[in-house]
């Protein structure tokens, strides 16, 4: 029979293990662009992480979640890089937009002239 520490272990184990997939999936949600399922599920991410160091962390887990830490905060930094760099080309378009609108009105103003 298993006692409450190792219960409590297996426990702990699942919870960060369900975090570090949530942040592989919000990897794999940036490189898709698909930023509103992305913020939700950084949404949950952030809860899960601070329910899970609400609690005392088994001695054992404590070496690996300090690896599995900087793999998170590495994603995460590549998540941002894919964000500023979406922010970039959406800011691109919409001057392009910009553009293309103000020489339709200027098309379509020479055009009402000649009328």
């Amino acid at each position: 029979m298993a006692s409450q520490y190792q219960i409590d272990l297996e426990k702990q184990q699942i919870a960060w293990k369900d975090i570090l997939d949530m942040s592989g999936r919000l990897l794999s949600l940036a490189e898709q662009n698909n930023w509103q399922q992305l913020d939700t599920l950084h949404a949950l991410r952030d809860k899960k992480l601070e329910q899970f160091f609400n609690q005392a962390i088994a001695v054992e887990l404590v070496e690996i979640i300090q690896q599995d830490i900087k793999k998170i905060q590495e994603q995460d930094r590549h998540i941002v890089q894919l964000l500023a760099s979406q922010r970039d080309a959406l800011g691109n378009e919409a001057r392009n937009l910009k553009q293309m609108k103000r020489r339709l009105n200027e098309y379509l103003s020479a055009d009402n002239r000649k009328l």
